[in-house]
């Protein structure tokens, strides 16, 4: 007989006693839950009285009983069903959010209009290739009607009649007849030709072609190297690897400068060149051939 009024006392526990509870369970004061939920300290107390503030609405309300629940590790389900029962509310926690679906409506809306988008660059390629395609069409067309060259008049070489260099004075002419019956042979004018000009025995001299200087260096180590040659150009520059073999062609004297002197030998015009000067480690600047 004494079971049912139990029932019914622990049905009629409010949303806001539940919450208090906890709360004291887990030995929290109402100022460490308005902290952690950000809230005031009498919102927090209004929240356990169940008297939610006038000015603060509905949803906002349901929000932080929603978090004050998940501060106290409540099961939101059943808390959220007693705050729906104690506040008869339960039809408007149904009413559906059109949040997404705007959102999906807005996106449909973007998508159409980027493949019309999509369609209309399309049909302006096209455009393009076929304007294109008939311009060039239109080119060959016009080449092909075009003579490729024009034909050339044929003309007829006329006889150049060779005038000699000096005529015969009035002794030869006297002596020599008439002119059909003594004409002159090319022989004879040829020998008049060259008793007139005298060929030319003078030899025109060959170029003469400059002789270039040969210079061979062999690096027995790693050594960084300048070298320039007379007419100011560098023909060779940075750092050569041990065992490298440098060939080198110009003009005499060349100026060399050598970071480590004695791990190089140097040929010139396959003449050994004499390094035993330089020392090792330091600098070297010098002229090949020394300069007497």
């Amino acid at each position: 007989m004494n079971k049912e009024p139990e029932n019914e006392t622990v049905a009629e526990i409010s949303v806001g006693q539940l919450l208090r509870q906890a709360r004291e369970q887990r030995k929290l004061t109402i100022q460490q839950v308005a902290l952690q939920l950000n809230l005031k300290a009498e919102q927090v107390e209004r929240l356990e009285q169940d008297q939610p503030d006038g000015r603060t609405l509905e949803t906002f309300a349901r929000g932080y009983v929603r978090a004050y629940g998940r501060l106290l590790k409540l099961p939101e389900t059943e808390l959220m069903a007693a705050l729906s029962r104690q506040t008869g509310s339960a039809a408007s926690t149904a009413k559906p959010m059109r949040t997404f679906s705007n959102r999906t409506a807005h996106q449909a809306t973007e998508n159409r209009f980027m493949w019309l988008t999509y369609a209309i660059i399309a049909l302006l390629l096209v455009l393009l290739f076929v304007w294109w395609w008939q311009s060039a069409r239109e080119n060959t067309a016009d080449s092909s009607s075009t003579p490729a060259s024009q034909p050339v008049e044929a003309r007829t070489p006329q006889p150049i009649t060779e005038v000699p260099a000096a005529q015969a004075t009035d002794e030869q002419a006297a002596s020599m007849g008439s002119a059909a019956d003594n004409a002159i042979s090319e022989q004879q004018l040829n020998e008049m030709l060259q008793q007139l000009v005298p060929p030319s025995t003078e030899a025109v001299p060959a170029p003469e072609v400059p002789q270039l200087d040969t210079l061979e260096m062999r690096f027995s180590e790693n050594c960084w190297i300048d070298v320039v040659d007379a007419e100011g150009n560098r023909v060779a520059y940075g750092t050569k690897q041990a065992g490298y073999i440098m060939q080198l062609t110009g003009t005499a004297p060349f100026v060399i400068t050598l970071g480590n002197p004695s791990v190089v030998k140097i040929n010139f015009n396959q003449q050994a060149f004499d390094m035993s000067a330089f020392p090792g480690g330091r600098v070297a600047k010098f002229t090949i051939p020394e300069s007497e």
